[in-house]
């Protein structure tokens, strides 16, 4: 067997172990979270749908929805939109896309600052892919209905292929993923003809615009759009833990941002406080002989310099509470770092071991170090979200000397093989390998193979345990036994 079978080998068994978070399609979450950024489009032919891509007002929508009966686009003041809460705005521009002949796609803007939006997919949808369509399917308004993508790659490159039931007035409002994404724009039907030769609209042939070329048409004019998932129901476990982690460290930082601001106005103040003290003690100087005359202006410093007293016993706590902030913010801030997890681990290892050769009744102490890398994977974590321990996978690099009990010497030469190995829980593991590139024979053997289980009696990055071994040949006429100790260093690194 050779190393290249052996890294193939690896491999597999990596994609193998592979770990699926689950991930699952709300329709009652989607509409929750997604319905008050559809909205409804109205003009003197009729009425469409349409869905806002960012706070400013701007609106994404079929362009044949804001045209006349003779294909002519309509002027801003021909068009109104209307959202969920029962607000009405009236389109103050207008952009049907000229420059991309054949794609059904305008721009509308109304005036706003803090309207509801949906974000865009960041990559192109896939067959199969569970969306649904809010939008106002024959004057239905805010309907939903639920289907499956259903072909991405048609002769029409704007456009893919769904099966969600949708009706007229579903025109430019949105196709909708698991997550609040847009997969696609609500565009058009295939047509068919019936067995009696009648034309009617094909079930399984609803078009959408894809969402790919609404944010290249965004991007060329410059117009701001979002990405990032909505739903959280829709999200897999690793990217709901991403998604807080982010979360955590946008308030971290503003966090941060706010005791830079404390800071400043405290470091402000205290300026003022000390050029008032000094011009103070100038002013008690010169005015001493006065003070020593006037009861009067004795007084009134007397109550100034209690002032004085009162603003720099302030002063000095709230410097106090800054200090505690920021040392606050310090802990969190190493807090967080802790909890994103290393990847992968290299080990090194020394481990003297007995040896019995039962087809030769020999017996030899074993002299083995080795080096491994391995992939970490099945995380067990504490309440707080810290890793307790983990599985590994991994290959391993061995090297062995042999010392014989009845000869009190060294056998010549260094054998050397290589392993694949699992652990479970940081304790227990089982791996198994062969010989190569071996310069003397094993035994009488030029080549073996090997398999063995370790225990680990403490924790990483001080591995110490026991260690149990089986040697034999190609056809298992080979009998050898090793038992003996392992200790060594391991190092985590690639934290993601």
């Amino acid at each position: 067997m050779k190393i290249k079978t052996i890294i193939f080998i690896l491999i597999s068994v990596i994609m193998s172990f592979n770990i699926s978070y689950s991930q699952f399609f709300s329709a009652t979450k989607i509409f929750e979270k997604c319905s008050d950024a559809v909205v409804l489009i109205e003009t003197h032919y009729g009425i469409g749908s349409g869905f806002f891509i960012n706070e400013n007002g701007y609106v994404i929508t079929n362009h044949h929805v804001v045209q006349n009966h003779l294909g002519e686009t309509l002027s801003p003041q021909e068009i109104v939109v209307k959202t969920k809460n029962g607000y009405t705005y009236q389109v103050t521009y207008v952009d049907d896309t000229p420059e991309f002949w054949n794609l059904d796609i305008a721009i509308l803007k109304v005036d706003g600052t803090s309207f509801n939006f949906l974000p865009l997919k960041p990559n192109e949808a896939a067959v199969g892919e569970e969306v649904v369509a809010i939008g106002h399917p024959n004057r239905d308004f805010w309907n939903q209905s639920k289907g499956i993508i259903s072909k991405i790659n048609l002769d029409d490159q704007y456009l893919l292929q769904h099966d969600v039931p949708t009706d007229e007035g579903n025109s430019g409002g949105p196709l909708i993923n698991a997550k609040g994404q847009v997969v696609g724009v609500v565009t058009a039907y295939k047509w068919m003809r019936d067995n009696l030769g009648n034309y009617k609209i094909q079930e399984t042939g609803k078009l959408a615009t894809k969402a790919s070329w609404v944010k290249y048409v965004l991007e060329k004019r410059g117009i701001k759009y979002y990405q990032n998932a909505i739903v959280i129901e829709g999200m897999s476990e690793l990217e709901r833990q991403f998604e807080d982690l982010r979360k955590e460290k946008e308030a971290l930082l503003k966090d941060r941002e706010q005791l830079k601001i404390d800071r400043e106005n405290f470091e402000r103040e205290k300026r003022e406080f000390n050029q008032f003290k000094l011009d103070f003690e100038k002013k008690v100087r010169e005015s001493w002989d006065i003070i020593q005359r006037a009861d009067i202006l004795k007084q009134e410093l007397q109550n100034i310099w209690e002032l004085n007293a009162k603003k720099a016993k302030e002063l000095a706590e709230r410097e106090k509470q800054i200090e505690e902030k920021e040392w606050k913010l310090f802990e969190k801030e190493n807090e967080l770092q802790k909890r994103y997890i290393n990847r992968l681990s290299l080990e090194v290892l020394l481990s003297p071991n007995y040896l019995y050769n039962l087809n030769n009744d020999i017996r030899y102490l074993k002299f083995q170090s080795s080096i491994g890398l391995f992939l970490l994977f099945g995380f067990n974590k504490d309440y707080y979200g810290f890793v307790k321990s983990s599985d590994r996978i991994g290959i391993i690099y061995g090297m062995q000397k042999l010392f014989g009990f009845e000869t009190k010497k060294f056998i010549n030469g260094y054998y050397h093989d290589i392993s694949l190995a699992i652990e479970f829980s940081d304790i227990f593991r089982f791996g198994f390998g062969k010989n190569f590139q071996n310069n003397y024979y094993y035994f009488g053997h030029k080549e073996y193979y090997f398999a063995y289980i370790k225990l680990n009696l403490t924790s990483y990055p001080f591995p110490f345990g026991l260690n149990l071994g089986y040697y034999t040949d190609n056809d298992f006429r080979l009998k050898i036994f090793t038992a003996g100790l392992f200790f060594g260093f391991n190092l985590k690194f690639l934290r993601l």
